[in-house]
């Protein structure tokens, strides 16, 4: 009786499901995954606090607030080691479990997308999370944006494995996951939209574009009822443009953004494979790599005070914003440690997102740009507009989301009237970065696989995975 239940209740909700019916499915199911994604949001946050208040202070407790600097660790010059531990651990992870938990973790969703009808297993939604504690808890220079979207993409592969459907249509509540994990992380429930219409799932339907959009908002409503209506970066009022030569000038900031990312890209895959070669046992390459972060991070704070490379660095990118970090030549050195601890952290064997360090760099160079502009030009008090637009570029370059980043951007800071100029500086960058590299961050390890994904995926998806209901 029970099986026949189950049975007539999965063959209503398909129907509900079918193309003719999916307006009120694909919204109900949206706001499912969002909802789930916000709640995993938040326990994600907790964890990472719990785990780098035990690495760092050997303390039992749930608060750690990334946007203050960090408390010294109780260690002393110990601390080297903390990451160490921490790779070690993950590296348990990667070997004996499983290895999707390794790396950003959005190339692993995009290549379940265009390989395997978007199935992912559940376990991920449990192991990832975990993983990426444990990077960053212990020091690792990542962000916590990948992995969140890996757990909701997660959760929208696990409503198409509960529920008969196409693979079209789990694919798309993968996209709806990957847009909620990064709308809950970073309080931008637009620009979650955007990232996952554009990058995952371009799938310009009414209904996709609603549902996706509820995914987000859900997630996102989620978040702030937890934490509040946060805001990961410290809000800096900017001039409006005036003058002529302004949008150019962010032309032109974009053009080294684009150069920025490309270098960027060719780091983290040369220390990947540079790695693997001469490190060949996974726990010796991830450990000796986190011991040179070790060193990075005991090295900053002996000299500034502060451990500027932890995690997604939210507040080395305040302080930038703020004009507390203004020395044009210690800019471009935290710009170039950021790079380097983040592909020793992604690139030997750890787990984390690259988009908050994509932040960071942007930051820093767009900062340094505007120190330059204002010395040069007398454009005073642009710096922090130069910094935005910087964090613009630089992600949408690397990323590929070239219309998302400058829109996060936005929400991340909360001045909307700079939106002009970024999309100008991710533009320009993304377009610069094409030229000299067609992939992503996120589709070029793919591609060194031999999967090739091209702009408009979703197209080539479709041809590749026709619609094929599991309810045979």
């Amino acid at each position: 009786m029970m099986k026949q239940t189950w049975t007539s209740l999965r063959r209503t909700l398909h129907s509900r499901l079918s193309p003719a019916g999916e307006g009120p499915g694909l919204i109900i199911l949206g706001a499912l995954v969002g909802l789930f994604t916000g709640g995993g949001a938040l326990l994600f946050h907790y964890l990472i606090a719990l785990l780098h208040n035990l690495f760092f202070q050997g303390s039992w407790s749930f608060y750690y607030n990334e946007h203050l600097p960090s408390t010294p660790a109780l260690w002393g010059s110990w601390v080297i080691l903390v990451p160490v531990l921490g790779a070690f651990l993950v590296t348990i992870l990667v070997q004996r479990v499983t290895t999707e938990v390794e790396g950003a973790g959005v190339s692993q969703v995009m290549e379940s997308v265009h390989t395997d009808g978007g199935r992912i297993r559940p376990i991920i939604a449990v192991l990832r999370p975990l993983a990426t504690a444990l990077t960053l808890g212990s020091g690792g220079s990542a962000g916590r944006e990948g992995p969140a979207m890996q757990f909701g993409a997660a959760m929208g592969a696990l409503m198409g494995h509960v529920l008969p459907m196409s693979d079209s249509r789990r694919i798309h509540l993968v996209g709806c996951g990957v847009g909620a994990g990064i709308a809950a992380v970073f309080n931008a429930p637009l620009g979650g939209w955007f990232f996952a219409m554009e990058v995952i799932v371009p799938d310009w339907r009414p209904w996709t574009v609603l549902s996706t959009l509820v995914a987000t908002v859900s997630a996102t409503w989620v978040t702030e009822t937890g934490l509040g209506n946060f805001h990961i970066l410290a809000y800096v009022p900017t001039p409006a443009l005036s003058g002529s030569l302004m949008l150019p000038a962010f032309a032109l900031l974009g053009i080294v953004a684009g150069l920025m990312s490309f270098l960027f890209i060719q780091l983290l895959t040369w220390t990947g494979q540079t790695s693997k070669v001469y490190l060949p046992n996974p726990y010796l390459r991830h450990m000796s790599a986190m011991l040179l972060v070790g060193l990075l991070l005991y090295g900053l704070f002996w000299f500034t005070g502060h451990y500027y490379l932890i995690g997604g660095s939210y507040f080395a990118i305040s302080e930038i914003l703020t004009g507390h970090l203004h020395l044009l030549g210690f800019l471009i050195l935290l710009l170039i440690l950021k790079g380097v601890a983040t592909s020793l952290t992604i690139g030997t064997g750890g787990s984390g997102g690259i988009f908050s360090p994509s932040l960071f760099m942007g930051a820093a160079m767009g900062a340094g740009v505007g120190y330059l502009a204002e010395g040069l030009l007398g454009w005073h008090g642009s710096i922090p507009l130069f910094a935005m637009c910087g964090m613009a570029g630089m992600v949408g370059a690397s990323t590929g989301a070239l219309i998302s980043a400058p829109v996060m951007v936005v929400e991340l800071t909360n001045n909307y009237h700079i939106l002009l100029p970024a999309m100008v500086t991710s533009l320009t960058a993304f377009a610069l970065r094409r030229v000299f590299l067609e992939q992503s961050i996120y589709t070029y390890p793919l591609f060194k696989k031999g999967l090739d994904i091209p702009e408009n995926h979703y197209v080539v998806q479709e041809k590749i995975h026709p619609d094929k209901s599991s309810d045979k």
